[in-house]
């Protein structure tokens, strides 16, 4: 995968916003993304050092609307931990 395909955009809520206070940044990933390729990618976009990767994956739920059964896609997001000195200019 190149380095762009990996990180699909960022998550904007309050609580990713709270997180950036701590030199924490989150973003959204492919389902096949794995955390050494996350880091990798993050640290040739934004030329910063990566100390930690954590990554969160939520399944797709089965939702009914007016008797239609549907399924919502999987998702894949990442914590990213910035090492002491960094930072991303988001």
């Amino acid at each position: 995968m190149d380095k762009w395909d990996i990180i699909r955009g960022r998550v904007v809520s309050e609580k990713a916003l709270m997180m950036q206070e701590l030199n924490k940044y989150e973003f959204y990933v492919p389902v096949k993304a794995t955390k050494p390729e996350i880091k990798k990618s993050i640290e040739s976009i934004f030329n910063v050092k990566v100390k930690d990767v954590n990554v969160i994956n939520s399944k797709g739920k089965v939702k009914v609307f007016r008797g239609i059964v549907g399924k919502k896609n999987s998702r894949k997001k990442c914590v990213v931990t910035l090492k002491e000195g960094y930072s991303i200019n988001l």
